[in-house]
């Protein structure tokens, strides 16, 4: 039953193909050609089509980019309307017919342009090699003829047809040079889709007279491009060395949280992200405020009860705070409650508002260094757009686009991790820091691999151009996008915030069991005190160990099934309001919001398909 059934159908498809390639043909395609000693040539093309179902016309596809040679298509005329399109800059491509009407049954176009191949760059001869047709025609032509004119006699010795599919070095078809040499007519049948008829035509060097020399303004071009890349770098530099560097950075271990700083404001401090962990740590913070009880009643049941409103005057704490119990009652929400509504938003809003808060006189830049950073990311940009330019200067196109998103992507990939590590520079640890520079690194290395790819074998530049070339492309908008956020600076009012987050996270972290003891003898909450804190820096469960063998008092705002005064029970209480609380309630909100190929052709005797022009053409 299965192999009948796939019989049918293979049937089926077999029949659809056939009713598809009877749709139209081509019953005949006739070329005339008059070539120029400029090596430029006048072509007229004289199509029949036999359409046996409505169609609006026939489109051409005629290749002009060969390899690092691109050749202009000018004077486009038809005998109907030319509907231009842009499908690939290696290629010109249009529709002849009307988007109005259709028509049926024997149909003859004209068509009439200029191809300009210019010089050849072969010093050992000249040659007219050119695909009377080319492979990408999709219907079947019955009739091919062809005229090719010369402006002076050729060797008729050097003459050869080729047809069939691309690669073919057989003879097609038949032709014939006139007496005074200057004339081959020619003809084939039945070419079907996927198959060429080139013609070429090998002469003397010097035959074209009037090429105007091509003349290769890459390693001018690309040596500019350096200097002028080596000359921004040079000044970036100078403008970071003069108004980005910070002031020498002082932390003092300091036993107390920094003046006026909530735990989310602590954590932004610290490393520029407004992230959910420090929204987490604002419950345990409202906690130990007595703000708020935390219930934990079973696996991911929690219930948050409100005892009082914070006392602050900050607005994006007060939001936050109603915010969280607006999703209930307004007095009691739970973790259900939280999921199913738009709680997600108003963590976005109070992300927005606490990065709001650190402006005018708490403002956290410097305002002339950020000034002058501009430069250095403009100067990584003109890098990019030079070198891209230079690279591909003889023949720009999408070529060109391919190094300018290489070049853009380094500039941004640095400019990131330059991002981050400036963010969390004082904060961090060594292995995080390095670990980042490692990615940037393996970034960089693959992104000059690739350049350097596309440049030697593809391009044909050669290997030492390539390295030199591929690694600029990287290395030099890289630098400048590195700059352009390490030239930023502190304002003071952020320095003297930093040096005292970092010498409280020194306490946190290395306080000794004398002291501590000390320090818990005259405050017995001090745990609770500092875990919000302890929180949004990392070291909750470094600061719990600490407590390891240190009765703790219970906390009166934690309602569990039985009393706790484990440390490292309130640690995992934060990983665990973490994932269950913040990160769920988010993904829950999230998750209910979410819902003509184109061939080329390129090129003893030639092979078929092979050489300039050709292309192809179909109904439409």
């Amino acid at each position: 039953m299965v192999k009948k059934t796939l019989l049918i159908l293979c049937v089926l498809a077999l029949s659809l193909t056939a009713l598809s390639a009877e749709d139209y043909q081509f019953d005949s395609y006739a070329l005339e050609v008059d070539v120029r000693l400029d090596n430029s040539y006048a072509m007229q093309e004289h199509i029949v089509v036999d359409f046996s179902s409505p169609r609006h016309g026939i489109f051409r596809e005629i290749p002009v980019l060969f390899g690092r040679q691109r050749v202009k298509l000018t004077n486009l005329e038809a005998n109907v309307p030319i509907i231009k399109d842009s499908v690939s800059s290696g290629y010109a491509t249009f529709r002849l017919g009307s988007e109005d009407r259709t028509v049926t049954g024997i149909q003859e176009y004209q068509i009439r342009y200029d191809y300009a191949i210019g010089d050849d760059r072969n010093d050992e001869y000249d040659e007219f090699y050119y695909n009377i047709v080319g492979v990408g025609w999709q219907a079947p032509i019955q009739d091919v003829s062809f005229t090719v004119n010369f402006p002076k006699p050729i060797d008729p010795s050097m003459v050869f047809l080729t047809g069939g599919v691309y690669g073919t070095t057989a003879q097609r078809g038949s032709f014939v040079v006139s007496a005074d040499g200057k004339t081959i007519t020619g003809e084939a049948q039945d070419l079907y889709p996927g198959e060429a008829l080139t013609l070429r035509v090998q002469m003397e060097e010097g035959y074209y007279s009037d090429v105007r020399p091509f003349i290769d303004f890459t390693i001018p071009a690309s040596i500019i491009a350096l200097l002028v890349s080596l000359a921004a770098s040079v000044h970036a530099t100078l403008l970071f060395r003069r108004y980005g560097k910070e002031e020498l950075f002082i932390p003092v271990v300091r036993f107390d949280p920094p003046d006026d700083l909530s735990p989310m404001q602590v954590g932004y401090l610290a490393d520029g992200v407004v992230d959910n962990k420090d929204l987490t740590s604002m419950i345990f913070y409202w906690a130990d405020q007595g703000c708020l009880t935390i219930s934990e009643l079973g696996k991911k049941e929690f219930t948050f009860t409100k005892i009082k409103e914070p006392d602050t005057i900050k607005a994006h704490e007060k939001h936050l705070f109603s915010a969280l119990f607006a999703c209930g009652d307004g007095t009691e929400v739970t973790l259900k409650q939280l999921e199913k509504s738009s709680f997600s938003k108003d963590l976005e809003k109070a992300k927005t508002e606490v990065r709001a808060y650190f402006k005018g006189e708490r403002e956290l830049k410097d305002g002339k260094a950020e000034r002058k950073r501009i430069a250095a990311m403009l100067y990584g940009a003109l890098s990019v757009v030079l070198m891209a330019i230079a690279s591909t200067i003889s023949y720009i196109g999408a070529e060109t686009v391919v190094f300018l998103v290489v070049g853009f992507f380094s500039l941004g990939t640095f400019a990131l991790v330059a991002s981050r590590l400036d963010a969390i520079w004082e904060t961090s640890s060594a292995f995080k820091k390095g670990f980042k520079f490692f990615l940037l690194g393996i970034s960089a290395l693959f992104l000059f691999v690739f350049a350097f790819l596309f440049m030697n074998p593809v391009f044909g530049h050669g290997t030492f151009y390539s390295l030199v070339m591929a690694f600029s492309l990287v290395a030099f908008p890289g630098y400048l996008g590195f700059l352009a956020i390490v030239t930023g600076k502190r304002s003071a009012y952020a320095q003297k915030k930093l040096e005292e987050i970092v010498g409280y996270r020194e306490f946190i972290s290395k306080v000794e069991m004398d002291k501590l003891k000390m320090m818990i003898d005259s405050d017995p909450s001090l745990f609770y005190h500092v875990l919000s804190y302890a929180i949004v820096l990392g070291l909750e469960d470094v600061w719990a160990k600490k407590f390891a063998k240190i009765a703790l008092a219970e906390p009166q705002w934690y309602v569990g099934n039985r009393p706790i005064r484990n440390a490292l029970f309130y640690s995992a209480l934060s990983h665990r309001m973490h994932t269950s609380v913040m990160e769920k309630a988010v993904y829950a909100q999230a998750k209910s919001g979410s819902r003509s190929p184109v061939r080329s052709s390129f090129g003893s005797g030639g092979f078929s398909g092979g050489g300039f022009g050709g292309g192809g053409g179909g109904a439409w």
